[in-house]
């Protein structure tokens, strides 16, 4: 199981959906950015040439015991996000204020589509923080402090989480900020009743990792400890306790390094089999015995066991 991929992102998604099914890779999270992606997540199945090959996991269905994984399609538990790399964008005016009006707009339509595809939507996210290059450096963030974007990253966020407790949903975090900050905004999630959350494509130090770990995070990691030269992310995959320890692609953003290979040009959920294959040696499993561990701690966190 991939436990986080974007597959509205998805290059040749046709056949990248048979790669999967043809490969051991069945079952993944389709991750939500934000409201635009989901509605086009949700199209996707109204294509016709998606009905044979992919499903979107319904959760009355495991309420009931009625469900189980057909092997002949490629099966999704869709999320539904507000990615904080997307809101300068989406709620900045040109000058670097605030647009109140689109913030509000969003809000409305994030809580129409929960509300109209709840059966379908398994978590909230990605939500979280991120002070990244790729966020500082945009015009509309020109001028402002390190202390305002977080803040108008934090008006997602708690909305995110009011709502993830509300429908009882756990939440998905992607975080690229001071790890204190972020640090207090998950004790602050959790106390106010979030049940479960997971670090996506976790990039912290191993210190952080225990540390959090003690509230019983859940840590996802790809391609990145693939990589010959990422050390520090790998010594944390190694560190993560099992019982926490999640694998996914992050598809079609970090691919993996394959040895003698080298990176390549993008992610897609059958390169999940990759990165066990990589992986596991250095947590003395086999592939298969990484597999099974991490599929089942996905199962926990969507809280299907």
């Amino acid at each position: 199981m991939d436990s986080h991929f974007h597959l509205n992102y998805l290059p040749n998604l046709k056949q990248t959906i048979l790669n999967s099914i043809h490969s051991s890779v069945k079952v993944g999270i389709a991750a939500g950015v934000w409201n635009e992606d989901t509605l086009e997540n949700i199209a996707i199945l109204t294509n016709s040439d998606f009905n044979d090959i992919l499903e979107f996991l319904n959760r009355e269905n495991f309420l009931n015991s009625n469900f189980h994984i057909n092997n002949n399609k490629f099966s999704c538990f869709l999320t539904h996000g507000l990615h904080p790399m997307y809101i300068h964008t989406k709620w900045l005016n040109a000058d670097g204020s605030e647009n109140l009006k689109q913030i509000t707009k969003d809000f409305e339509l994030f809580s129409s589509i929960l509300k109209n595809h709840l059966s379908s939507i398994w978590a909230i996210g990605e939500a979280g923080f991120d002070l990244s290059k790729e966020v500082m450096q945009d015009i509309k963030c020109k001028g402002l402090a390190k202390k305002q974007i977080l803040e108008l990253q934090n008006i997602a966020f708690e909305y995110l989480v009011e709502c993830a407790v509300k429908y009882n949903l756990p939440l998905i975090l992607h975080l690229r900020a001071p790890w204190q900050y972020c640090y207090e905004r998950i004790q602050w999630a959790l106390g106010k009743g979030v049940q479960k959350i997971m670090i996506h494509c976790y990039s912290g130090s191993v210190e952080e990792l225990k540390k959090l770990s003690k509230h019983s995070i859940f840590f996802s990691f790809g391609g990145v400890p693939t990589w010959k030269h990422a050390l520090k992310n790998r010594e944390a995959f190694i560190q993560c306790p099992a019982h926490l320890r999640l694998l996914e692609t992050d598809s079609p953003d970090l691919p993996p390094e394959i040895p003698e290979i080298g990176k390549l040009p993008y992610n897609e959920p059958a390169m999940l089999s990759n990165i066990a294959n990589i992986l596991a040696k250095y947590v003395d499993l086999s592939p298969n015995e990484l597999i099974d561990q991490t599929n089942k701690n996905i199962l926990k966190f969507l809280g299907i066991i």
